[in-house]
């Protein structure tokens, strides 16, 4: 894969890699093939950064199933001021099968389309590499470590007698109906987690409910808009599932407005230049910052509040 000399492994060579992995079933030849594309790149660009996270992944694939006891990075990120929970991300585009315009896959030129917030995290190799080890961590033979890790979170001295909040994916999405059935099994193992996302792979929810199974009680399902299913018969479907909170909505609004909210700085004139767009429905407007978005002291993000935001949209402004 010779393109021209850049400065940086770019994206459209990152998602070439990874759309013809993906093709390859991401066997094991197929990812190492990838990540030696990737250090030969990096080598060519001197990117010595790239170059050494690709080598340590690289290494720990090679190292037989029986001989790992983790992973080179993280797999589970303590988040910041924004958002301060434990976090679990995995690569977008191969992954969100729910996608719609913001991710869409051009398999003849091999790239990526569309605005995925997810791909600026590629100009840090520790980041791309997270989500591309976490994505291999999902294949089947690799997911007891997922387990022991949690586990190991779960059972930390700090953490002992309290809830646990996790957002089960910010990158990614559940990419198939096994990967999904997985997730929530686990759950139900750590019953003080209390984990939610935002997800457009509405069908696999709708497929697994179909089969009579029975849904964590510890997960909090947002229904994310502008994907495949968010309208229609499987959004509806989905949302009568025990584990449906309600819908996280992207509205567009003014710039001034949707800089104000950034800055933190809303007054009523852009709250109602918001809340006019759902004239006569509960809305919630999300104020940026996950920590501590309500009041609430037991479950204080509303995102993952079942009870109290129930079937509440929550919005945010975009431009």
């Amino acid at each position: 894969m010779i393109e021209h000399k850049t400065t940086t492994v770019s994206r459209g060579f990152l998602s070439g890699l990874l759309i013809t992995t993906d093709q390859a079933h991401w066997t094991s030849s197929a990812i190492l093939h990838m990540i030696k594309e990737i250090i030969t790149r990096a080598e060519y660009l001197n990117k010595p950064g790239w170059a050494s996270d690709a080598r340590k992944l690289f290494a720990w694939i090679k190292t037989p199933l029986v001989n790992m006891a983790g992973a080179p990075f993280g797999m589970f990120q303590k988040g910041n001021g924004k958002l301060p929970f434990w976090t679990w991300s995995s690569l977008p585009g191969v992954n969100c099968p729910g996608a719609g315009a913001c991710l869409l896959i051009d398999k003849i030129k091999n790239r990526f389309l569309g605005w995925c917030y997810s791909l600026k995290a590629w100009r840090y190799p520790a980041a791309f590499m997270r989500q591309l080890q976490n994505t291999i961590l999902e294949l089947p033979a690799y997911r007891p470590l997922i387990v022991n890790e949690l586990r190991r979170i779960y059972e930390t001295k700090a953490n002992q007698g309290r809830v646990i909040p996790l957002r089960l994916y910010v990158d990614g999405d559940f990419k198939t109906l096994n990967a999904l059935r997985f997730w929530m099994d686990t759950l139900k193992k750590f019953p003080r987690i209390q984990a939610y996302g935002y997800s457009k792979s509405l069908h696999l929810f709708m497929e697994l409910d179909q089969t009579g199974y029975e849904w964590p009680k510890n997960y909090a399902l947002n229904l994310s808009s502008g994907g495949k299913y968010s309208t229609g018969p499987v959004a509806e479907y989905v949302k009568t599932l025990p584990i449906y909170r309600g819908e996280f909505v992207a509205v567009m609004v003014s710039r001034e407005t949707e800089r104000a909210w950034s800055k933190q700085e809303m007054t009523r004139d852009h709250t109602r230049e918001i809340r006019e767009k759902f004239a006569g429905e509960k809305v919630f407007i999300c104020p940026k910052y996950c920590g501590d978005c309500t009041l609430m002291k037991d479950n204080p993000h509303a995102c993952g509040n079942r009870d109290k935001f129930k079937d509440i949209k929550i919005v945010i402004p975009i431009h």
